[in-house]
C-alpha cells in the first residue's frame, strides 16, 4: 500500500482521546515493535515531549496544509505551545525550496475561499475551478504565495452575511505596472439556492476537526476545581511548573532526550529529584499516548495556603512522600525530612528543607511529624525500632501517620505514641503519584479532632479535600482499604478484558475508545487501557502495593465475616503479576497476568 508520508515530514499526529500534537515521521526505534496491522502505520516523534509512538496513517496530517484546522486557541493543553515553537523551529531548519512547498498548500478553509468569494456555495469544488474568470488571470503563477485583501476593504454588501473566509479575495499582481486587480466571481450556474458550509464538506475527503473527547471532558471536569492554568511540559513532572527548551530531532539520531529535571515554585529556585524516585518521566522510555495522556493530569494548581507556623517533620521520600514534600516546601512549610535511603533527602535539603539523622530526630525537632512509608512492616520498623519515633515522641509532639497499612498496626501506633503524652492522627491518602505531585489528593483522617485542625494548612498544600471521619483511630484506614479493594478489583475487571479482546481478534484500541465513550469512561479506565495498548507500566501506583491492599481488605473481610468473592479473584491474579516479576510495575501490569 502506498505511504502518504515520508521520513522527515512535518506532520499532525492525532491519538484516540487527544488534541492532534505536531510531530515528525522518524526512523522507527528498536525497542517499539511494528504493530500488526493491516493498515499502514508510521513512527511519530513528538515535539514539546520528545517522546514517539506507532500512529495509523490515516490519523497523521501534513503540518502545514492543515495548520489552521488543528491550531488550537482555546483550552490549550499543557505543553502544546511549547510544542508548536519547536515544530515552527523546524519548518525553518528545512530546506528553502521544501519551505515553499509545504506553504503553498493551502487549507481546505483558503480554498473555500478562493473558489467561492461569494457568501454561499453555488457548485461543487471541481465545477467551480473549471469557471473563466477574466483575462488578466490566464498567465498568473499560482505557486506564489497569495496576498490577502482585508474585510475592511470591502462594500457593505459583499461582506453581509459573510464568514471571514468568504470574504477573503485573492490580489493578484499584473505585469510590471505593480497593479493589483481582485480575483472576479466565478460565473457559475447554481444548484441549490443556498449550500450549507458543513454540507459542502461533507463531499470532501478533507475530514474536520474531531470535537473534544468524552475522556478528555472527564479528565478536565475531574480538574476543575483545581482551577488550574496551561504551562509548558509533555508529561510527568516532578514539578508542576517546568520548562525545557525543545530542539527539533535530528533524522539520523532520534535518542530520546531526558531533560534536567527542575521544580520551580516562588519559594523554591531549583529542585532536583533523584534517583529512583519521581524521575524525569516527561521523556523517558516510554510510548506517546502515555505521556499524552499524563499532560492531561500533571497541571499547575495555584493554591493560596498559608503556612503554619508549626515546624513539620516528613518522614519517608517515596513515590508519594516526594510529590508531598514538595508540595509542603512550595506553599512556604518549614520541612525536616528523613528517609533510610539517605541519597533521596539530598535535593530537597538544597531546596531549603532540613535533614533529620534519625526518626526520633525529626521528631524531637518538629511539632508535627508527617510518615509515608510502603507498608505495615516499613511502619512498625519507623515507630518501634532503633532511633524510631517512640523515641522522639515526649508530651505534646504530634504524629499524623499517612501509610497505607492494616487497622491492627495503625492501633498499636497510635496506643504506644499517646501513652508517652504524643498526638496521633491517622491520614492515609486516596490518590497515585500524579495527585502527590499536584497537590490533588484526597485525604481521609480519624483521630485526634485538634491536630487535624492544627494540620490545616498542610492538608491544604496536599490536597484537594479532607475528610475527618471521627475520633476512632483505624476508622479513615479501614475506609482506605475499601476504596483501594474496588480499584484493584475494577483494575483487574479491565485487564481480563483487555486481554480477552486480543484472544477472540478484537483491536485493543477500539476496545478503549468504546470504554471512553460509555458509562465506564472515568480517569482510570482510560490511562490504565492507554497503558495496556502502549505496554508501559511505569510505576504511578506499584502493582506489589495494590495487592497488599487486597490482601489487607481480605483480612478486614475475615473479620467481620463479609465475603469477598471478587476481591479474592482479583487478588490472586494480582499474586499471579508479582510471580512474573511485575511487582514494582503499575498496577496496569496486572494484564500481563490476565493474558498469560
Amino acid at each position: 500500500m502506498a505511504s502518504k508520508f515520508e521520513i522527515g515530514d512535518l506532520v499532525w499526529a492525532k491519538m484516540k482521546g487527544f488534541p492532534a500534537w505536531p510531530g515528525k515521521v522518524i526512523e522507527p526505534k528498536d525497542e517499539l515493535k511494528t504493530p500488526m496491522k493491516k493498515k499502514n502505520h508510521h513512527f511519530i516523534f513528538f515535539f514539546g515531549s520528545e517522546n514517539y509512538a506507532w500512529i495509523p496513517e490515516d490519523s497523521i496530517f501534513h503540518y502545514m496544509s492543515n495548520k489552521e484546522k488543528f491550531l488550537l486557541t482555546t483550552r490549550v493543553p499543557r505543553g502544546f505551545k511549547e510544542a508548536i515553537e519547536a515544530m515552527e523551529d523546524a519548518v525553518k531548519a528545512l530546506p528553502e525550496q521544501s519551505q515553499i512547498r509545504m506553504q503553498d498548500l493551502p487549507s481546505i478553509d483558503e480554498e473555500l475561499a478562493q473558489i467561492f468569494p461569494n457568501k454561499s456555495f453555488t457548485a461543487p469544488a471541481r465545477k467551480a475551478k473549471e469557471t473563466p474568470v477574466k483575462k488578466q488571470r490566464k498567465s498568473v503563477d499560482s505557486a506564489l504565495p497569495r496576498k490577502r485583501k482585508s474585510s475592511g476593504a470591502l462594500n457593505n454588501e459583499a461582506t453581509e452575511n459573510k464568514t471571514p473566509e468568504e470574504v477573503k479575495k485573492r490580489k493578484i499582481s499584473e505585469g510590471g505596472d505593480g497593479e493589483v486587480i481582485e480575483n472576479q466571481e466565478a460565473e457559475t450556474k447554481p444548484i441549490k439556492p443556498k449550500i450549507k458550509r458543513d454540507s459542502f464538506l461533507r463531499k470532501t475527503p478533507m475530514k474536520r476537526p474531531s470535537p473534544l473527547s468524552p475522556s478528555q471532558k472527564i479528565i478536565k471536569k475531574a480538574r476543575a476545581v483545581a482551577k488550574v492554568t496551561a504551562s509548558p511540559s509533555m508529561l510527568h513532572h516532578k514539578s508542576p511548573i517546568h520548562s525545557t527548551p525543545i530542539n527539533s530531532p535530528d533524522k539520523s539520531n532520534e535518542a530520546e532526550v531526558t531533560s534536567a529535571t527542575k521544580i520551580k515554585s516562588r519559594i523554591i529556585p531549583e529542585l532536583k529529584v533523584s534517583e529512583g524516585e519521581v524521575t524525569n518521566d516527561d521523556m523517558p522510555v516510554t510510548s506517546a499516548a502515555t505521556q499524552i495522556e499524563e499532560s492531561l493530569l500533571i497541571k499547575p494548581v495555584m493554591k493560596s495556603v498559608i503556612p503554619t507556623p508549626s515546624r513539620i517533620g516528613f518522614l519517608g521520600l517515596g513515590i508519594m512522600g516526594q510529590g508531598m514534600v514538595m508540595n509542603l516546601l512550595r506553599s512556604g512549610h518549614e520541612v525536616t525530612v528523613w528517609n533510610r535511603t539517605i541519597v533521596k533527602c539530598r535535593e530537597f535539603v538544597k531546596a531549603g528543607a532540613l535533614k533529620g539523622n534519625s526518626p526520633a530526630e525529626v521528631v524531637q525537632s518538629c511539632d508535627i511529624t508527617f510518615s509515608c512509608v510502603s507498608d505495615s512492616s516499613a511502619v512498625k520498623d519507623l515507630v518501634f525500632g532503633n532511633a524510631g519515633v517512640l523515641q522522639g515522641i515526649s508530651p505534646g509532639k504530634c504524629y499524623v501517620e499517612m501509610s497505607t497499612i492494616d487497622e491492627d498496626t495503625v492501633q498499636d501506633a497510635a496506643e504506644a505514641i499517646t501513652a508517652r503524652g504524643g498526638v496521633f492522627l491517622e491520614a492515609p491518602v486516596v490518590g497515585s503519584r500524579v495527585p502527590a505531585l499536584e497537590g490533588q489528593l484526597v485525604i481521609l483522617a480519624a483521630g485526634d479532632r485538634k491536630l487535624y485542625d492544627d494540620c490545616y494548612s498542610c492538608f491544604e498544600a496536599l490536597g484537594k479535600k479532607s475528610l475527618y471521619l471521627g475520633s476512632d483511630v483505624g476508622a479513615a484506614m479501614r475506609m482506605k482499604l475499601i476504596i483501594n479493594m474496588i480499584m484493584g478489583t475494577v483494575m483487574a475487571s479491565l485487564a481480563e478484558g483487555m486481554a480477552m479482546a486480543e484472544k477472540v481478534g478484537l483491536d485493543q484500541e477500539d476496545i478503549a475508545e468504546v470504554l471512553s465513550l460509555g458509562s465506564l469512561s472515568c480517569p482510570t479506565v482510560i490511562h490504565k487501557s492507554q497503558a495496556i495498548l502502549n505496554q508501559k507500566y511505569d510505576p504511578h501506583f506499584p502493582l506489589q502495593h495494590q495487592q497488599k491492599d487486597l490482601r489487607l481488605a481480605l483480612q478486614l473481610g475475615d473479620k467481620v465475616e463479609q465475603p469477598l468473592y471478587v476481591a479474592a479473584a482479583a487478588n490472586e491474579l494480582y499474586k499471579k503479576a508479582r510471580r512474573l516479576g511485575y511487582g514494582e510495575s503499575d498496577i496496569s501490569a496486572v494484564f500481563r497476568a490476565a493474558s498469560a
